[in-house]
């Protein structure tokens, strides 16, 4: 695996809440297809064609895959952005970042519940991404409009995440049994 990058860091909370993790991926199905719905429409995937030719973004699967590995890496993952050869996991990912899936701090990602999404932020995701075309626009780079890192960088802010995490569990059941 190269260690050049780009990777993201996500993070979801400690909490373990499945009806946020239920809502968030009800509402990742929904943009889904409210995706697949303005691709039907010529007026829409003409122009955005260069996002699907390599293969279809499939944006309630990568949420999906996003969640099972931050449930599998106790909820701090890194995300190899170019884990696929045609860059789909880029692409889902960037899109999903600018519908308000997840949003940057101090250089990792945050999962929010997104509010309604509607087509027009659809369209205006895909138009962005679009604005990464290099080469008279036959190749797309999505990670310029997200904050990447190197793997071994990526590694190392999730080893102090996760220290920190445990860390702080162990103050609060410390707190909590001296306080009872």
């Amino acid at each position: 695996m190269p260690n050049s990058g780009p990777y993201v860091l996500v993070q979801m909370t400690d909490e373990a809440d499945c009806r946020f993790v239920a809502a968030w991926l009800i509402k990742a199905a929904e943009t889904q297809d409210i995706w697949s719905d303005a691709l039907k429409d010529s007026d829409f995937s003409d122009p955005v064609a260069l996002l699907h030719i390599m293969g279809m973004p499939d944006l309630g699967a990568c949420a999906l895959e996003m969640v099972e590995e931050l449930e599998h890496r106790r909820h701090v993952a890194t995300f190899d952005l170019l884990a696929d050869e045609y860059g789909l996991v880029c692409i889902e990912l960037t899109l999903l970042v600018r519908l308000g899936f997840f949003f940057e701090v101090a250089g990792s990602y945050h999962m929010p519940l997104p509010q309604s999404i509607t087509q027009a932020a659809v369209t205006q995701a895909a138009l962005d991404l679009l604005t990464t075309a290099e080469d008279e626009g036959d190749y797309l780079k999505p990670e310029r409009l997200l904050h990447t890192m190197a793997k071994t960088e990526a590694d190392q802010l999730r080893s102090r995440l996760m220290h920190c995490a445990i860390s702080m569990g162990v103050l609060l059941r410390t707190y909590r049994y001296n306080a009872s």
